[in-house]
Formats: structure tokens, sequence, C-alpha cells
């Protein structure tokens, strides 16, 4: 989900149970209020009014009674009670008038007692109608009766629903308090959970601005936390930032070792022109020695063997001494690689040929493919790299064992392949193998493999090894066709 979508819908949320509180609480409000309204405006007067023509009512009736109970009336008297008799029909007839519009101006719903009282108000009115046509006192005093039991029941049922309504108000005035606190802390808590929302949602912004400023320092070395459920804009723009921060540690780490790299290939190169030059300059007195170590050898007569030993040790490592000269020479010629193809199969017979002819103690196993291997280098110098491997296999098993040479082709690659049941390398001897100078013999250039591998690299190949100690060595030649 956005987080456009998210804040939208939080502020919905807020407005949509806002509005519901705030509409609940108006209606429930406004019909108490009306509720209430109806006690003071209509049942509260119509009683004040019920009381007055029960007054009257009496009035009259106890007036018509003495007018009827007195035989020998005055002429006072009797004036005054035809008045009375006028005067008060005309009062109480007034007031049901004013009850009747009462009742008529109240709103008339269904659960509400307003046309039960108009019946009764009505009932009570015939009844007046009735008290105030009596011709005798019997008469009078029945109606008065009946008038005076209806008043007494219409006040009854005014006072029972002025309770009814006051309690009902009084209930749901508590019940609309409670309603609108339960909602009023919904909407609360509605509000606190999308402040978390939104601060969970814009939580990783000040850090990956800081990963940002330390980023423009150099310092890679960082990382957001993201949680995987995170699928907005900012955990994706997270996970982005993340992607960007390890793409850029590797890309300066690969400079950093181009640059390391480059550094020694600089440094190498300089040893390498100075050793060119200064092998250069030994090579002659080296042959001129050799020469004259065999003109010795011819020349001395004397038949002691120490002699003729001596002579021929040096000779051996004069012999050697040219052959390390050569290999720095061949390091410095590497790189000018001629356009020749070299058959791999015939070569490798070649060299095993020549390499069981030495009768070293060593079994050489060929399994070669059936068809020719061509690759694009240099003979002498693609010999020069598998003599090497050789030579390193061999020193490998000093009490004898077992080297098998492997070709094959597969999808456009030959691959060279020489295994060795000899002593094997550790990870750290592994890595370094292929380093300038590095060796673990104490007789050794360390130059063998480094050359091997700058041979290999100049026809467009690589080399791979595998080690184990005590399991023998795996070279790998891959080469494209």
């Amino acid at each position: 989900m956005s987080i456009r979508t998210k804040v939208i819908g939080c502020f919905f949320a807020v407005l949509v149970l806002f509005g519901a509180v705030s509409s609940y609480t108006f209606l429930k409000a406004r019909h108490i209020n009306a509720r209430l309204s109806m006690v003071s405006e209509v049942l509260l007067p119509l009683s004040r009014l019920v009381v007055q023509i029960q007054v009257g009512s009496q009035g009259l009736a106890d007036e018509s009674s003495r007018y009827y109970s007195d035989s020998e009336l005055s002429a006072d008297r009797s004036t005054f009670s035809r008045m009375a008799r006028e005067l008060y029909p005309y009062a109480i007839q007034k007031k049901f008038v004013i009850a009747e519009q009462l009742l008529m101006g109240s709103p008339i719903e269904s659960n509400e007692p307003i046309p039960q009282l108009k019946n009764m108000l009505g009932q009570i009115r015939e009844k007046f109608e009735a008290l105030n046509s009596s011709s005798d006192k019997p008469t009078l005093e029945k109606n008065f009766a009946e008038f005076k039991g209806g008043l007494q029941s219409l006040t009854k049922k005014i006072e029972e629903e002025t309770d009814k309504i006051t309690e009902a108000a009084r209930t749901e005035g508590q019940q609309n308090l409670f309603t609108s606190v339960g909602l009023s802390l919904l909407l609360v808590f509605l509000g606190l959970f999308c402040m978390g929302l939104a601060y969970q949602v814009l939580n990783p912004l000040p850090q990956l601005i800081q990963s940002l400023k330390k980023l423009t320092g150099g310092d890679f070395d960082q990382n957001i936390k993201v949680r995987t459920s995170d699928n907005d804009e900012i955990g994706q723009l997270a996970r982005e930032f993340n992607r960007m921060l390890s793409a850029l540690k590797e890309r300066d780490q690969k400079i950093k070792t181009q640059q390391q790299e480059l550094l020694q290939s600089e440094k190498l190169a300089a040893i390498g022109q100075l050793s060119a030059e200064v092998v250069h300059e030994i090579r002659n007195p080296l042959n001129s020695i050799n020469l004259n170590i065999d003109w010795l050898a011819t020349e001395i007569r004397d038949p002691n063997p120490e002699i003729r030993k001596t002579l021929n040790s040096v000779s051996r490592e004069i012999e050697r001494l040219g052959q390390i000269t050569e290999s720095y020479l061949v390091r410095a010629r590497v790189k000018s690689q001629d356009n020749q193809s070299t058959e791999v199969n015939s070569l490798l017979e070649e060299i095993i040929h020549f390499e069981r002819g030495e009768g070293t103690g060593i079994e050489i196993e060929a399994e070669l493919f059936e068809r020719e291997v061509l690759i694009k280098t240099d003979r002498s110098k693609i010999k020069q790299a598998f003599i090497n491997v050789l030579k390193n296999a061999k020193e490998a098993m000093p009490q004898g064992g077992k080297i098998k040479v492997k070709t094959l082709l597969e999808q456009g690659v030959a691959k060279i392949v020489f295994s060795d049941s000899g002593v094997g390398m550790t990870e750290e001897t592994k890595t370094k193998s292929f380093l300038p100078f590095f060796t673990t013999k104490s007789s050794g250039t360390g130059l063998g493999l480094s050359l091997t591998k700058e041979i290999v690299e100049a026809a467009k190949g690589k080399i791979l090894v595998a080690s184990q100690v005590g399991a023998g060595t795996t070279f790998t030649f891959q080469f494209p066709v």
C-alpha cells in the first residue's frame, strides 16, 4: 500500500469517525431536548390548566349546589348565583380551549401520549358540558363526581407521562454520555494509530538523510533496516538505497583492488625491465664461464674423481643460473603474443614423452580428446607454461606418484587439466601461488606459476587451481576456441 493511500485512508477514517461521533451526539441531544421540551412546554402547562379547571369547576359546583339547596332565595343571591353559573363556565371553557390548543401545537409521535391526552381532555370537556347543564342537585353532584374523576385521571396521566419522559431522558442522556465517551476514546485511539503509522512510515527518512551525508564522505559501510512487510515508497526507496550502497561498496573495493594491481603492475614492470637488463648483462659472462668449465673438463688429465665431480657441479649450477635468467627474459617478453595456433594434444604428447624419458619414478597418464584441440597462442610459450605446471607437480611428489593429463572441449572452451597425487596446498598457499617471487621451496625463484598465469592470460585464457592438503592439486587451463 502506498504512503498516499495510507495517509488518505487514515485521514478519511478519522474524519468519518469524527462525523459519526458529532452526528450521534447531536441527534441524541436533539431527541432528549425534544422530549424535555414536551414536558416543559406541554405537560407542565397542561397540568397547571387542569388545576385551574379543577378549581373553577369546584367553585361552579359549590355555587350550583348552593343555588339548588336554598328554597327561599333573595333577589341578590339569586342574581349572584346566575352570574356565577354564567361566569364560571366561560372561564373554564376558555381553559379547555387553551389546553386543546396546547395539545394541538405539540408534535404528534407514535410513542408520545398526545393523542391519549387529547382524547381524555375531550371526554372531560363533555363531562363539563353535562355538569354545566345539570338541572337539579342530584344530577349536579353525579355529573361533578364524574367530571372530578376525569380530571384526576388526566392529572395522574400527566404526572405519569412527565415522570416517564423525564426518566427516559435521564437514562438516554447517560447512555448518550457513555456512547459519546466511547466513540471519543475510539477517535483518540484512531488518531494515535494514525500518528504511529505516520511515524513508522516516515521513520527511515532521518536515517536515510544521515546515510546520504555519510555516503558523501565516502562511508559505504552502512545499511538501512527495512522490514520485509514494508512495501510502500519509503520501504522501496530504502531497499534501493541499500542496493546502491552495496554496488558502490563493491565498486569501491574493485577500484582499490585495481589500484593495488596497477601499482603492483607498475612495480613489476619496473622490476622486469631492470631484471631484463641485469639478466642480459649476466648471460654473456655465464656462457663464457660455462665454456671455460667445459674446456677445463677436457684438458684436465688428473683421474681424481673429486675434481671432475666439482666441475660437473659448477657446470650444473651455471646451467641452472642460465635457466633462471631465461625465465626472467621470457617473463619480460610474455606480452608479445604471436597470432599463431597451437595444437594442444601433439604438444602434450611431446612434453609427456620427454618427461617419461627422464625416469623420475612418477607415472604420467594422458587422456586426450579424440579430435584436435587448437588454441590461439605461441607454441613455445604455452609449452613453457605446461612444463612449469608439470615441474611443480613432480616437485610435489618427492616419493613418486601419478600425474594425469586430460584435454576436452566443452561449449567452445578448450580445457587442459593437470592433476597430481602430491602433498597438496593450504588455502593460504593456493591464494598466493600465482604471486611473483612467492615460493615454498628453498631453491625456487617464485616466478614459474606467475609466468604461467601471464602466458595464459595473454592468450585470453585463464588458469584455475583446486587443491587439498594430502590429496593433491589440480590445475585447469581454459582457452576460447
